[in-house]
C-alpha cells in the first residue's frame, strides 16, 4: 500500500513491481528468502520476471523488511518497530539507522545526510520536514501496526 497503492507499477529505472523494488534488491532478497525456505520456490515466478509477480515480490519485500530489522538491531535499535523497518526500506541501511535514531525534532534534511533536497523531494519529504512529522505521515498510513514489533522471537 504504501509503495504503490496495491498496484504492480513501474517505477524508474529497475524499480519496478508492487512494492517498488530496485532489480537488485529484489534479486538479493528473493535469494535470502529461498534460502530461508526452499519451499519458497514453488510458489514464486523466477528470475526477473518475479520483480512484476505481486506474489513474488511480495515474498522478496519480506525477506527484505526482516534483513532491515536485524540490521536496525545491529546498530543499537533493540525493538524494532514497523516504523523503524520503514525508514530502511525507503531509505537503505544507513539512512534507516539514522532515522530509527534521531530524536522526533530533527529535520529530515539532517537526519538523512547521504541523500540530496532533491531526492528527498522525490520521496515527499518537504524542506522542514521533521522526523517525528516523517514519522506520523507514515504511521498514519500504516495505522495501528506502525508501533508493533517486527522480530517477535
Amino acid at each position: 500500500m504504501m509503495e504503490s497503492g496495491c498496484q504492480n507499477l513501474p517505477g524508474t529505472g529497475t524499480i519496478t513491481g508492487a512494492f517498488q523494488m530496485t532489480a537488485a534488491t529484489y534479486t538479493a532478497s528473493l535469494a535470502a528468502a529461498l534460502a530461508e525456505d526452499p519451499n519458497l520456490a514453488a510458489n514464486i515466478v523466477p528470475g526477473l520476471a518475479g520483480q512484476n509477480d505481486p506474489a513474488t515480490q511480495a515474498i522478496a519485500a519480506a525477506a527484505y523488511l526482516k534483513q532491515g530489522a536485524q540490521y536496525l538491531q545491529a546498530q543499537g535499535d533493540a525493538n524494532p518497530t514497523v516504523l523503524d523497518v520503514r525508514g530502511y526500506y525507503n531509505f537503505g541501511p544507513q539512512g534507516g539507522a539514522q532515522l530509527a535514531q534521531a530524536q522526533p525534532t530533527a529535520l529530515m534534511s539532517d537526519t538523512l545526510t547521504g541523500y540530496s533536497a532533491a531526492t528527498l523531494a522525490k520521496n515527499g519529504i518537504t524542506a522542514g520536514e521533521t522526523v517525528g512529522q516523517w514519522q506520523s505521515s507514515v504511521a498514519a498510513k500504516i495505522g495501528n501496526a506502525a508501533t508493533a514489533s517486527v522480530l517477535t522471537t
